[in-house]
């Protein structure tokens, strides 16, 4: 299995999971960067810390092995920040809601335009059409 690695609602690269018996190993590769880079794995609402990518040559690289009882609900994604929950793709069912905000019926969603929020611990980030939102349950 794979999923994508987002930076700002952006894909970056991608996260490569494999069973290894009640163990899931998970490894990730990205261009060098200047600072630290942590991966966090996100999905069912929340963000675990996979931990700091390592360089590796010309590149940051990362290899974890997880017991599954660790993992957040069902995997959406991986993130270079906490609070992702969904990958890009992930557009169906939005409709406008007036004010630049988005609303999911089946879903029960409302989604802001991240420009006009200060984030805070506990909110959920999404992109959805290329653009950063803050998701909130209704």
């Amino acid at each position: 299995m794979d999923y994508p690695i987002l930076e700002r609602g952006r894909e970056i690269g991608r996260l490569y999971a494999r069973e290894d018996g009640l163990y899931t190993v998970f490894e990730a590769r990205l261009p060098r960067r200047e600072g630290l880079t942590r991966l966090y794995l996100c999905g069912g609402g929340e963000c675990r810390c996979l931990g700091l990518m390592e360089p590796d040559g010309v590149s940051l690289f990362l290899r974890r092995r997880l017991s599954r009882r660790t993992l957040p609900g069902p995997i959406a994604c991986a993130a270079t920040e906490p609070g992702y929950d969904a990958p890009p793709e992930e557009t169906q069912g939005w409709v406008p809601a007036g004010r630049g905000a988005l609303y999911h019926a089946q879903k029960r969603l409302l989604a802001l335009p991240a420009a006009l929020r200060r984030m805070r611990p506990g909110l959920r980030r999404m992109a959805i059409n290329g653009k950063e939102y803050i998701v909130f349950r209704l």
